[in-house]
């Protein structure tokens, strides 16, 4: 009964408080409107878009050990960043990240 009474005045306070409601949602890891939204999962060719590459070196890439690769059913998908911060870890010749075009 205590909890419930507790809750009710939370609710009560974080409607009225937007600015309160907003830190403790930063606070929890979780937006004022709700939980942050899934990161958009790529295909093969949305991520040799995403990666300015072709869809072969996209292939290369899959075979490499620990490539970070999602399946929904026999369809490979792949979050950007998960896929850059694989990149960015790996140390072998061929794998960078180079600003400002090619050098």
């Amino acid at each position: 009964m205590i909890a419930r009474a507790f809750l009710t005045e939370l609710l009560d306070v974080l409607e009225n408080d937007p600015a309160l409601t907003r830190r403790l949602g930063d606070a929890l890891g979780v937006a004022a409107d709700g939980p942050a939204p899934a990161p958009a999962l790529l295909d093969r060719a949305g991520l040799a878009r995403a990666l300015s590459t072709s869809p072969a070196t996209i292939d290369r890439l899959r075979s490499e050990p620990s490539f970070p690769e999602l399946r929904l059913v026999d369809s490979p998908r792949f979050v950007l960043e998960d896929v850059l911060a694989w990149v960015r870890a790996r140390s072998g010749p061929g794998l960078r990240i180079v600003d400002g075009g090619r050098r």
